[in-house]
């Protein structure tokens, strides 16, 4: 089996005291994932997940026509199936 995502990055805001966090998610669909406008930008989230998620081949994919305006990074995890 293999399970694919895309990272979104989200910024969460605690209503009792206004603090922020900032959170990866990992989402279904590359529609829902983050546009990171610079290779730069892309790079630091890259290498702060593929780090952290051994278990899963990262890829940074690059601007394509349908998606101009940056870069998605894409995870793949491939499962075995229990016997």
């Amino acid at each position: 089996m293999i399970n694919t995502f895309w990272i979104g990055a989200n910024i969460i805001f605690d209503l009792d005291t206004g603090h922020t966090s900032q959170v990866l998610l990992l989402v279904n669909t590359e529609r829902d994932a983050t546009i990171f406008e610079t290779k730069d930008e892309a790079d630091t989230y890259y290498n702060f997940v593929k780090v952290r998620a051994k278990h899963i081949e990262w890829y940074l994919d690059p601007p394509i026509p349908q998606r101009p305006q940056g870069y998605v990074i894409r995870g793949v995890q491939t499962t075995r199936k229990a016997l």
